[in-house]
């Protein structure tokens, strides 16, 4: 295992795959939550940084970071799509690393590496992500590189990458409780021993601490905001709420593949087989982030459980390693054709961890230009998340018209509404009253459909 050349090739792979996906990523507008790190990153570019509390609409009391660090390299390289997605790949390339050195310590073949990194670019919901300037792919690299440091005794890094973790998300303080108990498990249970790591998660304590109470003072809220923009979202559900995210958790464990590895796991688990670390440094992050879900209102998403998807892999290696390499091949094309595993109907789709949403963003430009050529106002014609954010907000252009967001509202006050399987948020009821508008204009790119309908009931005062 010291002969670095017998590695190199899975390093070169992996950067190589990594930085691949990246430029791909250059042309692609921001998308789904990671609109709200191009506001906040754009608010901080026109208005500087100031107190990094943004305005009351788009503060959903996650920390600075990595707001910061994107409004930065923004106003060093100029605003543009691709320097934004030139700052994840520090991030990705982070990740990816960090994962085969992790495999490398438990002393996995070059092989074996080789087929764990095809399979981590087969996940949907990783690959997608990468596509994406989200944190919770930063999350999920900066997650993976203190477990790594924690294995081969790196301290100043792991303090260092903890108070990274903290500072980039919400997200990150549960992140930060699912390394301490996976810090046990690693350190073969010794409290001494791990006692010695716990004492580096100080610096990133103090850090929370620092910022929570500064924010606080700021805006006269901890975590939960008065805000109707996320109010909603920060609630405790009821028990017909908890039912719902135990199925939205489960599906989380089926969508885009990841069924795959859960009926691995699930026969593990039947057999009765041992449960050594390589199963619980991805069983504690699913049970800490789950437990920390369940009981918020909050909606349960894919891409939350990146971490874990990841940290499944190395097992599920060598479950296929010891069968013919073509079950290996089905294994990727399976996850690779699962970004095309859309539900229909009414039933809510996690478009942000699965590529088929690509097409999205030239149905909604072919629309934009329809309005335009028709002479139609865009303020007047309603729509929910994500259509109803503006171009300057997901493309970084001069256009800052945004169309009404009806979520929760009553459509027949509105002669258009733009419809879109892309979008979850309208209800039941507005469906059911779209189906009887006529259709103005109708288009389907890839999976992704988008319609135009006329309020038949509408009448110019």
């Amino acid at each position: 295992m010291n002969n670095k050349d017998r590695y190199y090739p899975v390093y070169l792979w992996a950067v190589l795959l990594t930085l691949l996906v990246n430029i791909y990523s250059w042309h692609l507008p921001f998308f789904w939550d990671t609109m709200l790190s191009s506001s906040i990153s754009q608010y901080y570019y026109n208005f500087g940084f100031g107190n990094f509390i943004p305005p009351a609409a788009l503060d959903a009391g996650h920390p600075p970071l990595f707001y910061s660090y994107i409004a930065f390299l923004m106003k060093v390289f100029g605003k543009s799509l691709w320097v934004v997605h030139l700052s994840i790949l520090p991030f990705t390339l982070l990740g990816i690393l960090s994962f085969v050195r992790i495999l490398d310590f438990f002393s996995f073949p070059k092989k074996n590496q080789l087929l764990a990194v095809f399979l981590y670019f087969c996940i949907p919901a990783v690959t997608t992500q990468q596509m994406m300037v989200s944190y919770d792919m930063a999350l999920l690299s900066l997650y993976l590189s203190a477990i790594y440091a924690v294995l081969f005794n790196r301290r100043i890094l792991f303090s260092f990458i903890l108070i990274l973790i903290v500072g980039v998300s919400l997200r990150g303080i549960v992140a930060l409780v699912s390394i301490f108990f996976t810090l046990y498990i690693l350190n073969d249970k010794k409290f001494k021993s791990t006692l010695r790591w716990v004492l580096l998660m100080i610096p990133a304590l103090i850090f929370c601490f620092v910022w929570y109470y500064f924010h606080k003072m700021q805006t006269g809220w901890w975590l939960s905001t008065s805000s109707a923009s996320w109010s909603g979202q920060r609630g405790i559900v009821d028990v017909l709420g908890f039912f719902k995210n135990l199925i939205s958790l489960a599906r989380c464990f089926f969508d885009y593949g990841i069924v795959t590895f859960t009926i691995f796991y699930f026969f593990h688990f039947l057999k009765g087989k041992i449960i050594d670390k390589l199963i619980l440094i991805w069983l504690i992050p699913l049970l800490v982030f789950a437990l920390s879900f369940l009981p918020f209102r909050n909606p349960i998403n894919h891409r939350y459980f990146l971490i874990v998807y990841v940290l499944m892999i190395p097992y599920v290696v060598i479950f296929l390693t010891k069968r013919r390499f073509l079950f290996s091949v089905l294994v990727g094309v399976l996850l690779l054709l699962s970004n095309f595993m859309i539900y229909p109907g009414k039933i809510s789709n996690g478009w942000d961890c699965t590529l088929a949403h690509h097409s999205y963003f030239s149905l909604r430009k072919q629309f934009n230009a329809y309005f335009i050529q028709h002479k139609l106002d865009r303020t007047q014609i309603g729509t929910v998340f994500p259509m109803s954010t503006s171009f300057s907000t997901t493309d970084f252009s001069e256009d800052t018209t945004a169309m009404l967001n009806v979520n929760g509202s009553n459509i027949e006050s509105v002669p258009y509404v733009l419809y879109s399987n892309i979008a979850n948020d309208f209800s039941d009821e507005q469906m059911d009253k779209l189906s009887n508008w006529k259709i103005v204009r109708q288009d389907h790119l890839g999976l992704v459909s988008m319609s135009l309908l006329q309020n038949p009931n509408f009448t110019t005062k």
